[in-house]
């Protein structure tokens, strides 16, 4: 019997691959299945729980040439769930992750591939099924609670109503950046709805009543958030520490003191903290005061806290205002020199929320500037990053005024650095996938510190004289070398203050999804095309997208040139729903920076 169906070569041999007892996970190995001689292979093994697999009728060099040439798995293109004793499709795999689950419940099964239509079924006994668990897992910990993204956080699993799996949770505080999510099977995110994340937008911050549900056969998610009132940003009540003695609250008994005002935090609780403050032993008392003004206090006697020797003390005071609880610490510590710590959300990313005393986040002074890096760190598309520079553990200190906010734009590792600069009081902030977009040079920074003076002149003609290891920074004039014309051009740079024009050939780079190649600047199918106006377009039709992605304009194929945006940060497309999209792209050199690049995606399908 001749096998022509697309996929399968003629009697082949077929191997299941997959978790214990199907033979483990190699590219070379797996179990030979028993050919019946009628199109049809077995393979019989005890199942106890879930395992993964797929079928394969060959064994490969490698994961690429196995997972391309030989392995068959769902025709989603995503991970399926078998049922025992159904029949279910396959085909030669187009995605090498997507694998089919199946549970067993310690008995033998036996897996039927019939390559005559190209199914599968696993038939055995099938005891009466548990059930099965829906669990939400997102990015807002006022919704979902602590860490974000947590698959196992059993107070986000889902209730069974009429036919649908529902969350619900009341009087949530949210703000218009929104939040994402997926609803995860059995707390387990090898199966995980939708594919690309749920995003929910919010038009107002504020109060909000949240469904959300799922129908586990459709696999369709709903999210209904209900205003119940809004928040007027910069409006939330004014409460106010006063009281003696002056050493710690400036004036005694003085609720007009701006610098006296408590912080909210996301959790509601209002904090007053002051570092280093020089007290001696007796007594403290205060009241928390609404507004600047008496009238109403709390509590209706003073707090009073006693302060048991003479010393230096770190002081926070917490006010409740759903019960009026008031609580007082003052920490003893020795008198150094100041210091700056990161605080922030989310917890994934900064260890603890918002805790300007976690010594984990303080940052690490060099040449002026204070840093925190973290690398390696797991964040998901759309997870929302804010935070502060604090002086000191002391709320009352810190930069920038409104909180630094960042939103990520597709799933990744990611290497963060925060740099803090004293002198101005500037904040920046870098989150680079691993593996991309490296930090380029800078054009005639020879010596790479950073300037361009005439330190970099000797160190060029130490380059051109042997003694020197020349860089990208080198090539001043941007003719691919570096010879003695890099000497004039920096020279002429540093008596002009300008570098001689370079005619451009722009390229847009990013993700391969999208660009079809990795970030590669040297990919011409990417250049850019210049119009009469003076605006470059780069365009593409048909493309699938999941989620937003990033890009970066480069000038002639190399970092060093040119880039923008410039550093480590890039453009982000902000994709509304997952789909098919043609994509116009267009770079005006001249134009004030926020507005150089457009991005424009029309929807012409669904994936």
């Amino acid at each position: 019997m001749l096998i022509a169906l697309v996929g399968l070569n003629a009697n082949a041999a077929m191997y299941i691959v997959g978790d214990d007892p199907l033979g483990g996970w190699t590219w070379n190995g797996g179990t030979l299945m028993t050919d019946n001689g009628d199109g049809t292979f077995t393979y019989k093994a005890t199942i106890t729980g879930s395992v993964w697999f797929v079928f394969a009728d060959g064994q490969g060099e490698d994961w690429d040439d196995f997972n391309g040439n030989y392995r068959f798995g769902p025709v989603s293109g995503g991970n399926e769930i078998v049922a025992a004793n159904t029949d279910h499709t396959t085909q030669k795999s187009i995605d090498g992750n997507a694998s089919y689950q199946f549970t067993g419940t310690n008995h033998e099964y036996t897996f039927i591939f019939d390559s005559n239509n190209m199914t599968f079924r696993v038939e055995g006994i099938v005891d009466a099924p548990t059930s099965d668990t829906y669990t939400v897992a997102g990015s807002s910990t006022a919704l979902f609670g602590e860490p974000a993204w947590s698959a196992t956080n059993t107070a986000n699993d889902m209730t069974l109503e009429n036919g649908l799996y529902t969350f619900t949770k009341n009087n949530v505080e949210l703000t218009t950046s929104g939040f994402s999510f997926k609803v995860v099977y059995n707390h387990d995110w090898g199966v995980a709805y939708p594919s690309s994340n749920f995003v929910q937008a919010i038009a107002k911050h504020g109060y909000y009543n949240v469904v959300i549900t799922f129908d586990a056969g459709t696999k369709e998610i709903t999210c209904t958030p209900t205003l119940v009132e809004e928040i007027v940003d910069g409006q939330d009540p004014i409460y106010t520490v006063a009281g003696a003695p002056a050493a710690l609250f400036g004036t005694e008994w003085a609720p007009a003191l701006v610098e006296n005002e408590m912080t909210k935090g996301q959790d509601g609780i209002y904090t007053w903290t002051k570092n280093g403050v020089e007290l001696t032993a007796g007594e403290v008392q205060f009241k928390v005061v609404m507004g600047h003004e008496w009238g109403q206090e709390w509590p209706s006697s003073n707090y009073v806290a006693t302060i048991e020797e003479n010393g230096n003390y770190n002081v926070v005071i917490t006010f409740n205002p759903e019960n009026q609880e008031i609580t007082f610490n003052a920490t003893a510590v020795e008198v150094g020199e100041d210091f700056y710590t990161v605080a922030g959300s989310p917890a994934a990313l900064f260890g603890e929320e918002w805790n300007p005393g976690y010594a984990a986040n303080n940052m690490t002074l060099a040449n002026g500037l204070y840093t925190w890096t973290k690398q390696g760190v797991e964040l998901a598309a759309n997870t929302f990053i804010e935070f502060k520079v604090v002086k000191n553990n002391n709320w009352n200190t810190c930069w920038p005024a409104s909180n630094y906010e960042y939103t990520v734009a597709a799933d990744g590792t990611y290497d963060v650095t925060i740099t803090y600069n004293p002198e101005n009081n500037e904040v920046t902030f870098a989150c680079v996938a691993q593996g991309v977009n490296p930090q380029p040079a800078v054009r005639g920074d020879v010596n790479e510190d950073q300037n361009v003076n005439i330190a970099d002149v000797s160190a060029l003609i130490d380059i051109l004289l042997g003694n020197g290891t020349a860089n990208a920074g080198a090539d001043s004039n941007l003719d691919g070398n570096v010879n003695i014309a890099d000497v004039s051009a920096l020279i002429d740079y540093l008596l002009s203050g300008s570098w001689p024009v370079v005619e451009m050939v722009y390229t847009v780079v990013g993700p391969a999804n999208v660009f079809g190649s990795e970030w590669n600047t040297n990919d011409e199918a990417n250049n850019m095309t210049k119009g009469a106006d003076g605006v470059y377009t780069w365009s593409k039709t048909g493309v699938t997208l999941y989620g937003n992605f990033e890009f970066k304009v480069v000038g002639n194929h190399d970092w060093s040139i040119y880039e923008w945006p410039i550093g480590m940060n890039n453009w982000v497309a902000n994709v509304a729903e997952e789909g098919v999209y043609d994509i116009v792209i267009t770079f005006n050199p001249d134009a004030p920076d926020a507005d150089r690049i457009t991005c424009t995606l029309t929807k012409t399908g669904n994936v």
